[in-house]
This record gives structure tokens, C-alpha cells and sequence, in this order.
């Protein structure tokens, strides 16, 4: 009995010896297949980073040769453009990075998940468009221009349906793309801006992107985009306005010429005197209430503004108040060919390659371009053309030189200006104050136009004459809140 005790608990130790050893084979098969589908998942993510970064350099090798073909013709566009191609590339190569790591990580804490865990959608040909730090604007911007019934951009910004549009398209790249089914709606000569720019509907039954990169394979010197939607503001407290009994304009002396895209602006008294030449840029739409670029124009003239160029660009049929970028095209082909030496521009939106080019142009021309920062919030993207480069982007700061809190923050900041509280005509009769970047734009407008009258003055030395004066605020020198700082 005693022999036979003891084999029954040696062979009970066997056993359990043999589960265990089981047991632990089991776990190691289970550790290794684990181990084995993270390694898969970090190939996979692995080679799709390698073939984003790959697209990425060859893009960047394109783009960087057209750029150096053009660079005898243009050195100083060219310089700007190759700047911003490397921005664009390292912040896109950075991304691919980013999201190389937090797959990783994904992967890491996903424990026995799925094999769907280790999935990176992001190896799609959207990964194109960088980091999604435009998503804030478009959110703003989706129920624009409804009456129109857009369609979107692969970042959800509002852009006219079934079109795209061309700057400088060839006769032979135009008749290549009616060959595959394109057809011209308008064709508009820019001779102050030395180019041309066509209307196109795109064919039935493609996606816009589609539509893009059809003509790209035709053309490679022109450029195309689509037709954007633009508004006034971001945030309903952009042209917040309080009413004001009291005459709270102080005027200054001046003889200025000065541009504006606007809303259209309508008599008031703060305007007696000045001399304001309008244009409508909305032929056959119904035009967008006139109180923002009344104000606006009250503070130009009180900045000693003489004669105005005022283009209406922006209609409103219900919803928002709204424009196109045609509509600036056609604004900014008028104000170059007047001669107009400061464009005030209180309007914001997504980035257009047509726009882009012919800003540009403007400059060329001799133009200054100074734009509203935008009222998004710290958090919001860069909103164009403020961003644009050596475009002049103004932000808002109130009367203690603090800033306004919805104002839009970044590094294309160039300086601030008060825009808070700020008293400006009322469409209704009197004074209000509003406040938004849009308020503080028009003192830098007025600051460089009174700067280009000096004796030999240039908008090189004029834009260094304005950083050099202004009182830096906020941290010691140029920062992404108040630029080089205020200017009165």
C-alpha cells in the first residue's frame, strides 16, 4: 500500500509536470504568434512610412526642379517658393514620423487584439496633405455658401461643384483637357497680372481630386486649383459690435490712396470728404450687408485715408456672408491695375495655389498686401491669405495691448494693432465698437500707405521700417501671438 502510494504521487507529479510544461509550450506559442503579428503589423507600418516618405521626396524633387527652371526668370519667388517647399516637406516627413510612432505604440498596448489593431489607414494618398491642422477652419466654414451647393476638399473646405480652375493653361493643354471631356465656362484675361485664368467644368463622374490630378498630368507648368469659398469671419464674435451715441473716430491728417477687399461700402458721414471708388464683384448676386466694410472704411479714412478703392467681393443668400476665389481674382486684378500701392484684406480661408500665385504677382507689381490674421482662436490653423508669404498678417490687441482671445496665433503674425473695442461707422446711422483682426488690419494698411510716400520709399524698406517700430510684446522679439509687436 505504501509502494503503491508512492507511485500514485510520482505519477501525479509527472502529470502536473507535463501540464505545466504544456502550459508553458502553449503560452510560448501564444507569445510567438503575438509576437510574430506585432512584427507583421510593424513591417506593414514600417514599409507603408518607407513608400509615404518615399512619394514625399520624389514630390519634393519635382516640385524643387520646376521651381529652379522658373528661379532665372524670378530669383526672390523663387527663394520664397523653396522655402516654403522645405516647411511643407519636413513638416509632412515629420508626420509620417509621428504616426510611424504612435502606430507602434497602438500596437504595443493593444495586447491580443485583432490583427486590425495594427492597421494604418493613414498610408492613403491623403496623407498628401500634411498633418490635418486645417481641420478647425473648415469645420467653420462647412455650412458656407449652402445656396451654391458645394462640393469639398479632401481637407473639408467648401469649393464651387463640378469645377476646377486654371491660371496660364496652354492652348495645348487646354485642348488636351477638353479631349478628355473638360469644358471652358469662362476664360478672364489678367493683363495687370500677366496671366489668364480659365473656368473649368470637369467631366461627369469624377471626384474633384480626380479632376486636379488630370490636369497636373497635362500641364505641369500651369497651375490649378479649385474655386474655394471664403468668409468675413470665423467666430460670430469676430464683428461683435457694441453701439456708441458718442463720435469716437479720432481722424488724423493724411492724403492716402488705399484698397480694399470688402463688402461694399454705403455713405456715412465719417466718409465726407473722402473720395471712394467702388466696384462690384458679384455681378448677379445678392451682396452681402455693407456694415463691414463701412466700418472698414471708416477707419482707413480716419487713418487719413483720401481716396478708397473699395471691390465688393463678398454675397450673402441666406446663412453667412461669403465669396469666392474668382471673385478675389477679379478684385485684385482691378486694384493692381489701378496702381493701388495697399490692399487691405479683411477676409480668411483655405489655401489656393491660383491665389497663392497671383498675391504674388501683386507684389511684383509694387502692391502691399495686409491682411487680417484671422479670428479662429489660439488653436486655429494659419487662415490665408494672411499666411501667404510676405503678406502682411495683422492680429488684435485691445487698449491694453493685450491680445484679442479669438484671434488666430502663428508664426505668419507679422504685428499687431488695436482692434478691440475699436469705434467705426455704423451702416445704421453714428458710431459702434467692433472688435476682430479684421479692425486692426486697416491701421497697418493705413501705417504702410503713409510710409510709401516718403522720398524714395520701397515696400522692402517700408516692411522693415514697420517691424524696426513696433513695441515688442509678449515674449522678446518675433513670437506666434504678437508678431514684432504693436503698432499705433
Amino acid at each position: 500500500s505504501a509502494m503503491r502510494g508512492g507511485r500514485d504521487a510520482g505519477e501525479d507529479a509527472d502529470r502536473a509536470t507535463e501540464r505545466a510544461a504544456r502550459d508553458a509550450s502553449r503560452s510560448q506559442d501564444r507569445a510567438d504568434r503575438d509576437s510574430s503579428r506585432s512584427q507583421d503589423r510593424a513591417d506593414r507600418d514600417t514599409s507603408r512610412a518607407a513608400e509615404r516618405t518615399d512619394r514625399t521626396n520624389v514630390r519634393y524633387a519635382e516640385e524643387r526642379a520646376k521651381i529652379m527652371e522658373d528661379a532665372a526668370k524670378d530669383p526672390v519667388k523663387a527663394a520664397e517658393d523653396l522655402r516654403d517647399l522645405e516647411a511643407d516637406t519636413t513638416e509632412e516627413l515629420a508626420k509620417i514620423q509621428d504616426d510611424l510612432i504612435k502606430n507602434t505604440t497602438d500596437s504595443d498596448n493593444s495586447g491580443h487584439g485583432s490583427d486590425n489593431s495594427g492597421s494604418d489607414n493613414s498610408g492613403s494618398d491623403d496623407s498628401r496633405s500634411g498633418s490635418d491642422d486645417s481641420v478647425g477652419s473648415s469645420e467653420q466654414m462647412k455650412d458656407l455658401a449652402v445656396s451654391e451647393n458645394p462640393e469639398y476638399d479632401r481637407k473639408g473646405f467648401p469649393v464651387r461643384r463640378g469645377e476646377v480652375v486654371a491660371l496660364d493653361l496652354g492652348s495645348k493643354g487646354l485642348a488636351a483637357a477638353t479631349h478628355q471631356g473638360f469644358q471652358v465656362i469662362e476664360r478672364t484675361s489678367l493683363p495687370a497680372l500677366a496671366g489668364e485664368v480659365i473656368r473649368l467644368r470637369t467631366p461627369p463622374g469624377i471626384t474633384p481630386e480626380d479632376a486636379l490630378s488630370r490636369l497636373r498630368a497635362i500641364d505641369g507648368q500651369a497651375t490649378f486649383d479649385y474655386t474655394h469659398y471664403y468668409g468675413m469671419d470665423f467666430s460670430t464674435q469676430g464683428a461683435a459690435k457694441t453701439k456708441t451715441k458718442s463720435e469716437a473716430i479720432t481722424k488724423r491728417s493724411g492724403n492716402l490712396a488705399i484698397g480694399m477687399i470688402d463688402t461694399a461700402v454705403i455713405p456715412h458721414k465719417s466718409l465726407s470728404g473722402v473720395s471712394i471708388k467702388s466696384r462690384d464683384f458679384n455681378p448677379g448676386k445678392a451682396a452681402a450687408p455693407a456694415a463691414h466694410g463701412t466700418a472698414i472704411a471708416s477707419i482707413l479714412a480716419a487713418e487719413g485715408g483720401s481716396t478708397i478703392y473699395a471691390a465688393n467681393i463678398f454675397r450673402k443668400d441666406g446663412g453667412k456672408a461669403y465669396t469666392s476665389a474668382d471673385s478675389i481674382v477679379g478684385a485684385l486684378e482691378w486694384m493692381v491695375d489701378q496702381k493701388v500701392p495697399v490692399i487691405n484684406m479683411s477676409l480668411a480661408g483655405p489655401r489656393n495655389a491660383i491665389l497663392d500665385q497671383l498675391i504674388h504677382r501683386a507684389q511684383k507689381q509694387g502692391s502691399v498686401i495686409v491682411a487680417a490674421a484671422g479670428n479662429g482662436g489660439p488653436t486655429a490653423p494659419p487662415a490665408y491669405p494672411a499666411a501667404v508669404s510676405n503678406v502682411v498678417a495683422v492680429t488684435a490687441v485691445d487698449s491694453n495691448l493685450r491680445v484679442y482671445r479669438y484671434a488666430n496665433q502663428g508664426k505668419y503674425i507679422m504685428v499687431s494693432a488695436k482692434g478691440v473695442s475699436e469705434p467705426a461707422a455704423d451702416v445704421t446711422g453714428g458710431t459702434a465698437l467692433f472688435s476682430g483682426t479684421s479692425f486692426a488690419t486697416p491701421h497697418v494698411s493705413a501705417w504702410f500707405a503713409r510710409c510709401l510716400k516718403k522720398k524714395g520709399a520701397k515696400p522692402a524698406s517700408c516692411q522693415s521700417e514697420l517691424i524696426a517700430s513696433a513695441r515688442d510684446l509678449g515674449t522678446p522679439g518675433h513670437d506666434t501671438i504678437y508678431g514684432y509687436g504693436y503698432v499705433k
